[in-house]
């Protein structure tokens, strides 16, 4: 499956908006109505604990989002084996840090065919919002799509503010400019256990950089 779904960049700023309050309303079902389990809960003591996201298929599937006492987020991934909920991994490189408030929650709108028949491939979101006036707005969101092997790979980024859209594909980073695409190679890790959100663009300032950075190697593509 190619990840990559290009949009008209026209009112680039209206159509990021637009798709961030769209995917903050797909919920998937056994999200909606799960709890946290209480051995998961048990092992964080006074840590606040700040968002859960559910996935239930394939397999069980918990994240949970910590604030530490040093005000850092980080978070977890759970996984259900031989009926004990056991930690996969933790991170906060893949996480926005700051004030704002940070979100976690899963949508089931990928779709694969595997052998013929159609398959849900689960995306975490992750979503930070503002602070001070813009503190109900969402200002970055960051999409993790679960691979067939398991991993969960970045495949999307929204910075409304910019206004920039990032979609990664095979190698490859295509960014949503306002005044159109422009492609890039990608060789750095996307997977949510390696991946640093501090080192994405966030503006087209930004990107423009890196593609100036990348044209000088001869490896920047225009307009894919």
């Amino acid at each position: 499956m190619n990840p990559m779904r290009i949009f008209p960049i026209r009112h680039i700023r209206s159509v990021l908006l637009l798709v961030l309050a769209l995917l903050l309303c797909v919920l998937s079902p056994a999200q909606a109505s799960a709890q946290l389990p209480t051995d998961i809960r048990a092992q964080f003591g006074g840590i606040e604990i700040t968002g859960t996201a559910y996935w239930d298929t394939p397999g069980s599937t918990w994240f949970v989002l910590i604030r530490t006492p040093d005000r850092v987020n980080r978070l977890l991934c759970y996984t259900l084996q031989n009926g004990t909920w056991t930690q996969e991994f933790q991170t906060a490189e893949s996480v926005p840090q700051g004030e704002g408030t940070v979100r976690i929650l899963f949508s089931d709108r990928e779709k694969d065919i595997v052998d013929g028949q159609p398959v849900i491939r689960p995306v975490l979101m992750i979503t930070q919002n503002g602070t001070g006036e813009d503190e109900s707005r969402v200002i970055r969101q960051y999409e993790f799509l679960r691979s067939a092997s398991g991993e969960w790979n970045l495949v999307r980024a929204f910075f409304p503010d910019g206004p920039l859209g990032l979609e990664f594909g095979d190698g490859i980073l295509i960014f949503q400019l306002p005044d159109g695409l422009q492609a890039v190679p990608w060789t750095s890790v996307l997977d949510i256990c390696g991946i640093s959100l501090s080192e994405l663009p966030e503006t087209p300032d930004q990107a423009l950089q890196l593609i100036i950075e990348q044209n000088k190697n001869g490896l920047s593509h225009p307009d894919p």
